[in-house]
Parts: structure tokens; sequence; C-alpha cells
């Protein structure tokens, strides 16, 4: 809706993981840094963490498409599943028949067969997989025995868990210390500072297309950095709703009122009112207020002068 009046190509703040819009914050660029060491070196087990809506998907989606060939991935963006679906899912997303697969064992015997042909072809197999924190138990133990299958040289399969802080926390426990030992790589995405998230605002807006890149004034980054923690899905949602906001309103330059506004409609719950308005509002009620103390006077003045004794 908005598009034609700010001159946008694009949607500037879409929240789906596309690569092209990806800021490479130092943080992002050093993330990603690992998550290619990890296949370049074909390191058996990989984590990245962070909160949620900092970027780990849109980073993996960054470094697939960026993947050169001799590397076949399974990606998984919902581990909700129990261990013979878990086991289907990778064996179909890698292009094996399943259709005769329908216990642990064929799935397993399927899978070792797959990883023996792309050894023998110079291929590395990473199974990535999304929101990992929701891993079940026995599936993370899944996990963890898939990496015995390996060659005396090399693991035939290498995995890359991408997770919210509780993940840390869940390979911390004892019964997952097998697991814990065998990671190689991890990297903690933290949010992004005011200065970047200046950037991250400004280098999305020049990729839709703006020749005004100071839409959002100083007062309103502030805001927004307040509100969103230097989350970046925040950040998009926020921003999107303002610049609608803005369109509706016929106004070209955002300020702080316009982001508090559109934070009280995110959050659901009143605007601020205008300072005027709270003036009289105040000035109203201390008018009621005296007003009732001197009709109460004029009808019970006998009350008033007793009390005043």
């Amino acid at each position: 809706m908005y598009r034609k009046f700010y001159g946008f190509k694009e949607k500037p703040f879409e929240i789906t993981p596309d690569p092209t819009y990806v800021y490479m914050s130092e943080i992002h660029q050093e993330a990603l840094s690992y998550l290619q060491y990890a296949i370049k070196e074909a390191k058996g087990f990989s984590v990245i963490t962070g909160e949620a809506g900092t970027g780990k998907t849109t980073l993996v989606h960054k470094l697939l498409s960026n993947l050169s060939g001799g590397v076949r991935t399974c990606y998984i963006f919902n581990p909700m599943m129990d261990r013979i679906d878990f086991l289907n899912y990778i064996c179909h997303d890698l292009g094996i028949e399943t259709d005769h697969l329908r216990t642990r064992g064929q799935c397993m015997a399927a899978l070792h067969e797959y990883l023996l042909d792309c050894y023998k072809n110079n291929e590395k197999v990473f199974l990535i997989i999304d929101e990992a924190q929701c891993l079940a138990p026995d599936l993370l133990h899944e996990v963890r025995l898939l990496t015995n299958l390996e060659t005396s040289k090399s693991k035939l399969l290498h995995v890359i868990l991408l997770g919210q802080p509780e993940l840390s926390k869940i390979l911390a426990q004892p019964e997952f210390r097998p697991l814990k030992q065998r990671i190689t790589v991890r990297y903690n995405l933290r949010p992004l500072n005011f200065k970047e998230v200046k950037e991250y605002i400004t280098y999305r807006l020049k990729r839709a297309g703006s020749r005004n890149i100071v839409i959002f004034d100083t007062s309103a980054l502030k805001a927004i950095y307040k509100y969103s923690k230097g989350i970046p899905r925040l950040i998009n949602i926020l921003c999107d709703n303002a610049l609608l906001t803005g369109f509706s309103e016929g106004k070209n330059r955002i300020g702080k009122k316009m982001i508090k506004n559109t934070i009280a409609d995110i959050e659901s719950y009143p605007r601020s009112m205008p300072k005027f308005m709270k003036i009289a509002l105040v000035t109203i009620i201390i008018i009621v207020i005296i007003g009732v103390l001197v009709l109460f006077s004029l009808k019970f003045p006998e009350l008033i002068n007793n009390l005043w004794r």
C-alpha cells in the first residue's frame, strides 16, 4: 500500500528470510564465517544460538544460497516429530526413496548407504536443524547417534544446530554430555546495538529502492531501538507498521510520536494522550471537585462549620 508513497520498489521490512535483504552486521558476518568454517572443514557438530528474531534462520538461508558444489544439505525447520518421522524426513529431503522405509533400522541402513556414496564422490552432507531447542530428548540422542556414521578417517554426516538460548541450557544437562563434547564450533548471535539498528534500517531502505534514507528521524530510531532491543524481527514489524501509519496520515517523515503510537497499536494498549488533552482533563477534574465541594458546603453549612471548629 505504501510503496508508491515512499518511492519503494519493494517493501523494505518484510519478515521473511530473504538473503538479498540480509544486513551483515559485524556479528552476522562473524556468525556466517563460523558456519562457512564448519562447512569447509566438515566439522561434526556446530551450534549457533541467539534470541528469537536475531536472524539465525535468515543467516542459514544466506549460507545455503552461497554454497558451492560438493555439499548436500537436509534442512529441518520444524523438529517436532517422532523418531521414525524424523529419520524419514531426513532421507526424503536428501532424495532417498522412502516408500519402502518402515522401521528405524531401514531408515538408518538407507541413510548409511547414501552417505557412503556421497563420501566416495567427495561430497559432504550436512543436517541443519532450526529451532533445535524444541527437539525432544530422544531426538537429540538420535542426532548424536547419527554422527556415529563414519569411516575410519571422517564423519559421514555433519550437524548444525540453531536454537534459542535455552538450547545451551539443554546441552549443559548431564544426559547430553556426550553430545556437548562433540561440539567443535559454537557461536552466540547477540542483538544489534543502536548504531547497528540505524545501519540496519538504512540498509533495508536502500535495498527497497528508497532515495530518502532519513524517513525515520533520530528520535524515531531511538524509540525503535528501545522497543525492539536490537531484535531484527521486531524492528521489521515496527518499521513496517510505522510506514503504513505514515502513509495513512500522509506523512513522509516519521518521528518518535508516530513510533510510540504504532507500538501502542501493536501491543494493543491505548495510545498516549496529547499533552493539551492531559492538561484539559486535569483542569476539568479540578473544576468538578471544586464544584462538588461548593455544592456540599451550600447544602450542609452546619456540617462544614463543625468540621472547621
